[in-house]
């Protein structure tokens, strides 16, 4: 632009762009980015070793010279620590001085050979010419740089970088040869003050000084086509400069004038320092002054703004320096002006020094010279000045005439420019450390600077946000707390005392601990200002509460909360007490809120006084005042207290000290008034406020607060004139006639306002005081009100503001609206929160629209020719039976809401189908809490209940049409997902915090946490106790994309933002029938069903604005049962809201116990992925091994001894002797052996080699091919391809032989499980004993019972323990606090690589080197394959019996004492990332595919272990299908055959469940029983159910006592029609078949029997009486028809007018 003002505009962003650069720069001091540079020649000549220094001088080697690349360009960081020295020479003022003044760069730089300033932009930014030598034969380089200063008691900050070149800069802006232009990207410095550290307790060592730390920052581009800018050029020249520097401060820093700064009307237009005399000149002009533009570059926002505007308009016409006050100075001022007139202008000088500091070498007098205005607009006035050191005697002559220094005490008036965030970014770089890792392998150096102290200044900045969003927090709960105190009904409070007008209540809590009074009492004649005055007035209290003593605004926190200290007087016995309280009010235009708490957090309130030892600090939980104006006239006060007094002094006090608390503020209201008080103040934060009841007066202080400043800004002007107010109101009718009111400084504007006492608005004098905020932003801001002198005037509502009458304007009431208001009728206003009051207008639109409803239905005709038909009562159209309508409408719908409510909660799909595995079930519950997991919105949901935690419900079609899903969510500070995934998943943790649970029996176990079982729970009077058949899946959700994070080949994903989901499911009871009911539900519970049951855990990430404790997870319970039977709906609903509360049983369980420990390998739990499908039910799953190695077959832990179990399976089938590429054994960091051997070479064989008996090569696979089981009716075995594939078998492993960097790969040992024990958890420590077998059957698995005896199979593998101590992690528990115990890894290994090495001969000496040979374990497992570890981890049994000072945390394995690796050792022997690995990459992942030819996996089909104690005798043991023998070729068989299996073939009865069968219809009364005697209702019968035709069945192998059935070949039952159908053997039918046994009955089901026999008949005995009246005839003839005889069987009497209804038999005689 020719104006120039883009030219400005680009050169100032360019400033702060190397400004933010340099911030960036500050706040990665201790990033590892930065390496150190070594001086190869400054090292070379250091001092000899064993010499002290001669000076304390600093050397080139004591500059300590890092590097960093930034976006491909290097930036120099030199840092130099010196001592500031007692003469003072060194200091802050001396290195500004030399900064600012560039002619001296080149005596201390030896790059440059001259640098001078160009121009002035404003007080702190300025332009720089600078030209560089660089020597022969590169030519001079010369660079233009822009430069600002910020600077603070302690930090000296300047930021200089080049300027952008434009085709608009001014001829001496451009180039000018010989010189070439360079680009100075930043060249900043950073000098900080380093305080020493307090005094230790070691006495010998002495503190250290106080030293300056010198930081700069250098990068330049000097165009250089030769290397002058290699690293070790850089390091020597940056070595001399900062020496250099150094030396230039200490001997000149104090000898040089400065020039601070100037105002409006001042245009600078050369400054220069002349170095051989110590002049400085300065010519300036007097312009006529432009408000607009003097400040051309706003240099930080807000405080800093209005301090540069402050400072233009404070040295208006006028110009400051800086001269050192020990020497002396000559000034030489002389003028020129465009006139005569102009030239003779008068000027003045005033010389000042500061003398509240003590006097040093650096002491400054401020010189500032002033002018007079010009006369027009045209004038000009040239001045130049010349400030040159003349002796050391110091003083100051102007002129050749000496001039008086004043002496004063005030602040320095030179301008700090530093924004709180700068400051901040500095002070974060006085504590790194200099010590890094050098560029140079092999040079080593050492700095001789000692340790420096950290950097302590006191910040006056706000707070932190997360610290204002606890502390907006912490006062919503508590007033949340004390607005639910006052709407709690009267019921809920009960009166102990009153008096003096005053009613005492207390709350009625089952809790004995809470202790909560409220106090009462009705003021007529009392407004509700003058209350709220009286009780938030800091002097009034002293009046009304005789034990107060005194009270001390700590903070003004915001516009509505305050920090207050409260003090009371001591009276013998009870010594005095103090309160530090944070006081909020809400106020509205009937209602006023006040409550406060104590504030306890010194990191929130750093103003908190510390606690007096002869004091006793009250705790206040809850003081809270609410003051209602139930009339103009008359106003209720409620005061709630629950406080502690502490001490002997106990809470009983308290009620008769309400009383006089509350008596007492009534009393001074009514006889003195309200006393004068604060009701808003804008943007500014109050200081102190007192008030002086005996002297009648007021005072507050206050300061000025940009940032709470309303948005509005009314009553401004402009934006660029911001105002301060602060209102107060008075009372003129009680407290004073007239108000003598002093406001300092003056106020820039005062308005008043008297109301009447009567009116809504508030009556009262209303002040409102404005300030201009520029002027008084760094002023103390201070309001006195004083009641007029007595006698002094007559008049009254006169208001005197600093001596001059201010007018009142008066708002009158007409007589007949005071008359009304004055008898208005006292109505109670309604109790809402006052933090978030309605708006009215959305109010009456809602009424307005509500109204307009109701009209237009009224007005709607109906048609009579439309016919309508109704099955509703028909309506009586006379006008008195309206009621009676309304009266037949009430009880039809009460009666339909009655029978629904008592109608048990019945559905088409009460039963689950057998068509479904028990685990489909379970997966389609997953899927549906993984697509709710994924939408966030609650439209749809209908909101249930707020107490503690939202709880919602919605009924999903795709769960059940009936039962309705409930959810409830909660965020469960302290604690991670993984900790809360292991106390939900067991079983008996699950005990301790749900109360309706009773017990759990697994019966099938799939691995990885995925089993069914029989759970129990409790049903509470008068309902029995339910069974559901549950089907369990835990599943980890895989992390975002962007979560990931990528280590060559492998993937770790990170534990934050990766949900875990806990699902349960009902499945068909036919899926598990093979089991006996007789023995897991011996009680023939009624079944009901569970639809879901599901656990969202995710841990939230740390770095989020939430400001919860790490770690937190959100745990959030979606639910919706159906206990079926005789349950009502009404209470099955009421179950099913009541049950997402159970989160905060949860929270309570995790945070009073340590977690359980879980194991990391074999994964506990699958991986699903997170992507989700519109329509997931109709998707099939597969299941992804990623570990084929390890399964975990179950986990348990006892919280009651404290004893974990876990059972897992080891396949090696083919993965012993060698290492596939495949194999996720070759990424498992283990423990190497102890011996380095070749890889070997031989190709590992492939799952066709692989033993029959091997799940192995099953499992490493992806499951998209059923494996066959007998279902199936053709097996086939291809040959052609096992051969192919062996062939292809060394071609596939041949790369595995070397790793991604091409080192060859050597064997590691066999891992077989790692667990993580929290140590905190067994302080005595803890005993591991494990139990390991080769398993050589075909079975499957059994599961561990309670009632089995275990036997003790020993250890057959040589396992090898090793414990590391793990890292503190931000993603548990015990990541963050520093007192916690560590958590312990346990990793268990087989020694199995030393049998994996090659035969080699050693061509030097020929010497043959082979494997150890194969001990016999190694064998079995090649020839097996398979192999179970059992692992117990209880407390340690050697500590238990010492006493408590003596035990120690020790571990055990299998009897003998284990080390265990420091932290320390463990990072150095396997590495952080492999300790905190959560080992996701090795979790089976569960995926939805349209491809699969089943809807489940086949391992999620057949178990790997299943509870034989629960199995039927009548049934065959559990096989494998992946473990049956499989036929070669195909049996055909005849159909004589056939024919012969369908007749032997016999079908049982399939097994239905308790919920109605024998007790059915009206005897189902006897099932709500759970007495043990009762449970005769459907006795278990002991004949087996069928076998259920469910893919999920696992094949059955026959058992018979009988030589020839167990020979004789299973015949397989093929038919036509159905090919799924199971193949049954015929042995097993035909034992089936003859199981034909009588229904047996206790004895004590007889007795009870009897007895119900014995009762029914005396209740029909009771109900059928023989006449008691005898008929007398008088006629005979009567008696020749006949007589009869009558007999009751029922009678009700007196049912209508004396009449008897009666039920009988009658008998003709």
């Amino acid at each position: 632009m020719d104006d120039g003002v883009g030219l400005r505009e680009s050169w100032y962003a360019a400033l702060d762009t190397a400004q933010t650069n340099f911030r960036q720069l500050l706040t990665s001091h201790s990033s590892p980015d930065w390496k150190r540079v070594n001086d190869s020649a400054t090292s070379s000549g250091s001092s000899p070793k064993g010499k002290a220094r001669a000076s304390t001088l600093p050397q080139l080697t004591d500059v300590i010279v890092h590097r960093r690349v930034v976006k491909g360009e290097t930036v120099y960081r030199a840092v130099l620590d010196v001592p500031v020295g007692e003469d003072g020479t060194v200091s802050l003022d001396a290195c500004k001085s030399v900064l600012l003044s560039p002619e001296l760069r080149k005596e201390w730089d030896p790059a440059v050979e001259g640098a001078q300033l160009l121009e002035m932009c404003d007080q702190v930014t300025r332009v720089v010419k600078t030209n560089f030598t660089l020597g022969w034969p590169a030519s001079p380089r010369d660079a233009v740089t822009i430069s600002r200063t910020f600077n603070d008691a302690t930090t000296l900050i300047d930021i200089s970088t080049s300027l952008p070149r434009s085709p608009n800069e001014p001829t001496y802006l451009r180039p000018s040869p010989p010189y070439v232009r360079s680009e100075v990207t930043l060249f900043a410095w950073c000098i900080q003050v380093l305080k020493p550290q307090s005094p230790s307790a070691d006495s010998s060592k002495s503190p250290l000084p106080t030293r300056l730390r010198l930081t700069n920052f250098w990068q330049h581009d000097l165009k250089a086509p030769w290397n002058f800018g290699s690293t070790s050029n850089m390091a020597s020249s940056l070595n001399a400069m900062m020496v250099g520097f150094f030396k230039s401060v200490q001997t000149r820093g104090t000898r040089i004038p400065l020039l601070l700064g100037y105002g409006n009307g001042v245009s600078v237009e050369r400054i220069r320092f002349e170095n051989d005399r110590d002049a400085l000149s300065v010519d300036y002009s007097i312009v006529p002054e432009d408000e607009d533009h003097h400040v051309h570059h706003k240099v930080e926002q807000g405080v800093e703004e209005l301090h540069a505007i402050r400072e233009h308009r404070r040295l208006a016409r006028s110009i400051e320096c800086a001269l050192p006050a020990g020497e002396g100075w000559d000034v030489q001022l002389s003028t020129k002006g465009s006139s005569e007139e102009v030239s003779q202008l008068p000027w003045t000088i005033h010389a000042t020094r500061d003398t509240s500091i003590p006097e040093t070498l650096d002491d400054k007098i401020i010189f500032r010279v002033k002018h007079a205005p010009l006369p027009n607009d045209h004038s000009v006035l040239k001045v130049s000045i010349v400030i040159e050191r003349s002796s050391p005697t110091g003083g100051i002559r102007l002129n050749g005439i000496p001039q008086p220094i004043e002496k004063i005490e005030e602040r320095d008036p030179s301008s700090y420019f530093m924004s709180e965030q700068m400051l901040q970014d500095a002070s974060s770089t006085a504590d790194f450390s200099l010590k890094s890792r050098s560029t140079f392998a092999s040079t080593s150096t050492s700095t001789t600077l000692q340790d420096v102290p950290q950097l302590t200044r006191t910040l006056t900045g706000e707070r932190s946000a997360a610290a204002e969003k606890a502390l907006l927090s912490r006062v919503k709960r508590n007033y949340i707390y004390f607005s639910s105190l006052l709407q709690e009904p009267e019921a809920k409070w009960k009166r102990t005392t009153e008096a003096r007008g005053v009613s005492i209540a207390q709350l009625d809590s089952i809790d004995p601990t809470l202790v909560v009074y409220r106090a009462e009492a009705t003021f007529v004649g009392l407004g509700l200002w003058d209350l709220y005055a009286t009780i938030v007035s800091p002097g009034a209290r002293a009046q009304w509460d005789k034990l107060h003593d005194d009270a001390v605004l700590l903070e003004d926190v915001n516009q509505l909360t305050e920090l207050w200290h409260y003090k009371t007087k001591p009276a013998w016995p009870v010594v005095g007490r103090d309160a530090v309280v944070l006081k909020t009010v809400y106020k509205s235009s009937s209602t006023i809120h006040v409550f406060a708490f104590s504030a306890d957090d010194p990191n929130l309130f750093p103003q908190m006084p510390p606690t007096d030892p002869n004091v006793i600090r009250t705790q206040v939980d809850l003081q809270g005042w609410a003051i209602e104006a139930l009339s103009p006239t008359t106003t209720l006060l409620t005061l709630l207290e629950q406080s502690d007094p502490k001490g002997w002094k106990d809470k009983t006090s308290i009620p008769q000290q309400m009383i006089t608390t509350v008596t007492g503020v009534g009393e001074f209201a009514i006889k003195f008034g309200g006393p004068p008080i604060v009701t808003r103040l804008d943007g500014a934060r109050s200081n102190d406020m007192r008030y002086d009841h005996e002297r009648g007066s007021f005072r507050i202080e206050y300061e000025n607060a940009p940032d709470r400043r309303s948005s509005d800004a009314a009553g401004q002007a402009s934006p660029a004139a911001p105002s301060i107010e602060c209102e107060l109101r008075c009372d003129l009718d009680a407290w004073a006639t007239s108000l003598d009111i002093v406001v300092d400084p003056p106020p820039l504007s005062v308005a008043c306002l008297r109301r009447h006492r009567l009116s809504a608005a508030g009556g009262g004098l209303w002040l409102t005081i404005s300030h201009d905020a520029v002027h008084a932003s760094d002023e103390r801001l201070q309001v006195i009100v004083r009641r007029a002198p007595q006698g002094g005037t007559k008049e009254k509502g006169l208001v005197m503001v600093n001596g001059a009458k201010v007018e009142v304007d008066v708002e009158e009431l007409p007589d007949k609206e005071v008359k009304t208001l004055a008898k208005k009728k006292r109505i109670k206003p309604v109790r809402i929160p006052l933090d978030q009051p309605p708006v009215e207008g959305a109010i009456r639109r809602r009424r307005a629209e509500w109204d307009a409803e109701q009209n237009s239905k009224v007005e709607t005709p109906i048609s009579p020719t439309t016919p309508e038909f109704t099955t509703s009562a028909p309506k009586f159209v006379s006008t008195w039976t309206k009621y009676f309508n309304y009266a037949v409408e009430q009880a039809t719908t009460t009666t339909q809401q009655y029978v629904a409510a008592i109608s048990p909660a019945t559905g088409l799909d009460v039963v689950p189908s057998a068509s479904k595995t028990s685990m489909q079930y379970a997966l389609d519950a997953l899927s549906y809490i993984q697509g709710l997991h994924a939408s966030t919105s609650t439209d749809d949901w209908t909101l249930l209940s707020e107490k503690d935690f939202p709880v919602y419900r919605k009924v999903a079609e795709q769960i059940s049409p009936v039962i309705p899903v409930h959810k409830g969510e909660k965020v469960i500070e302290g604690v991670s997902a993984e900790e809360l995934a292991s106390v939900i998943s067991s079983y008996d943790c699950r005990k301790q915090w749900d109360t309706r649970f009773d017990s759990a029996n697994i019966l099938e176990s799939f691995g990885a946490g995925s089993h069914t079982a029989f759970v129990v729970t409790k049903g509470g009077f008068p309902f029995r106790d339910r069974g559901f058949y549950l089907a369990n899946i835990v599943a980890r959700q895989t992390a975002p994309s962007s979560s990931l994070r990528r280590h060559g080949d492998s993937e770790q994903q990170s534990d934050s933002g990766a949900a875990i989901f806990c699902v349960s499911a009902s499945f068909a009871p036919q899926s598990v029938s093979t089991f006996s009911q007789a023995k897991y539900n011996p009680y023939t519970l009624p079944v009901g069903r569970v639809f879901i049951d599901g656990w969202i855990l995710e841990t939230l990430d740390p770095y989020t604005s939430e400001n919860y404790a790490i770690p937190s997870a959100r745990c959030s319970r979606i639910v919706a049962v159906d206990y079926g039977g005789s349950v009502p709906a009404a209470v099955n609903s009421m179950i099913n809201g009541l049950l997402p509360k159970s989160i905060l049983a949860v929270e309570t369980y995790v945070k009073s116990k340590s977690p359980p420990p879980f194991m990391r390998q074999p994964a506990a739990n699958l991986v699903i992925s997170n992507k989700h499908d519109d329509d997931p039910l109709s998707q099939q799953w597969s299941l992804r091994r990623r570990d084929p190695t390890r399964t975990s077959v179950t986990t348990s832990f006892q919280p009651a001894n404290r004893t974990y179990h876990s059972v897992s399976l080891i396949n090696t089938a083919g993965q012993i002797l060698s290492v596939p590429s495949s194999s996720p054994l070759v990424n498992d960091r283990t423990p190497r052996p102890s011996r380095i051997m070749q890889s070997p070479r031989t190709p590992s064989p492939t799952s066709a080699d692989a033993p029959p008996g091997s799940r192995g090569g099953e499992r490493s696979t992806t499951s998209t091919t059923p494996i066959p089981t007998p279902s199936s009716s053709r097996i086939i075995r291809n040959d052609n391809v096992v051969r192919s594939r062996s062939r292809d078998a060394p071609i596939k492993s041949s790369p595995s032989m070397f790793t991604n960097r091409g080192e060859v790969r050597h064997p590691v040992d066999l891992l077989l499980s790692e667990l993580v024990v929290d140590s905190k958890l067994y302080p005595e420590g803890y005993e591991v004993i494990t139990e390991s077998y080769i398993d050589k059957t075909k079975a499957a698995l059994p599961l561990p019972g309670p009632s089995i005896t275990k036997e003790d199979k020993g250890n057959a593998l040589p396992i090898a323990f090793t414990i590391y101590t793990l890292p503190p992690s931000p993603h548990h528990s015990s990541g963050l606090n520093i007192d916690r115990p560590p958590r312990h890894l346990l990793r268990l290994t087989l020694p199995t690589a030393q049998y994996q090495v090659s035969t080699i001969q050693d061509p030097l000496t020929g010497e043959t080197r082979r494997a150890p040979p194969k001990p016999q374990w190694v064998l079995d497992l090649e020839e097996v394959g398979r192999a179970v570890v059992n692992i117990t981890i209880k407390p340690s049994a050697s500590a238990s019996g010492e006493p408590a000072d003596q035990k120690k945390s020790t571990v055990i394995v299998d009897g003998k004492p284990t080390p265990v690796f420091t932290e320390k050792e463990s990072l150095t022997n396997i590495g952080r990332d492999e300790l905190l690995d959560s080992r996701t990459t090795k979790m089976d992942l569960l995926v939805r595919s349209s491809s699969e030819s089943e809807p489940v996996p086949n391992d999620l089909q057949v178990p790997i272990a299943v509870a034989e104690h629960f199995h039927d005798e009548s049934f065959p043991k559990l096989v494998s299908a992946a473990q049956e023998p499989i036929e070669e070729t195909e049996s055909p068989s005849s159909p004589v055959e056939e024919k012969k299996a369908e007749m032997e073939t016999v079908s049982s009865p399939t097994e239905t469940s308790a919920v109605d069968n024998a007790a059915s219809g009206i005897f189902r009364f006897w099932n709500v029983y759970p007495n043990s005697l009762l449970r005769f209702a459907s006795a278990p019968s002991s004949r087996p159910p069928s076998v259920a035709l469910s893919p999920s069945n696992p094949t059955l192998v026959e058992e018979s006592e009988s030589p020839s059935l167990a020979s004789e070949p299973p015949k397989t039952n093929e038919t036509t029609g159905n090919d799924d159908a199971p193949s049954v053997p015929g042995a097993m039918c035909l034992a089936s078949s003859s199981q034909t046994g009588r229904q047996m009955y206790p004895l004590s089901m007889l007795i009870m029997a009897a007895l119900i026999g014995f009762l029914l008949g005396s209740l029909l005995r009771s109900l059928i009486s023989p006449a008691d009246f005898i008929y007398v005839s008088t006629d005979l003839k009567e008696l020749e028809a006949g007589w009869r005889e009558i007999k009751r069987l029922v009678e009700v009497k007196y049912i209508v007018g004396g009449w008897d209804f009666q039920i009988a038999v009658v008998r003709r005689h």
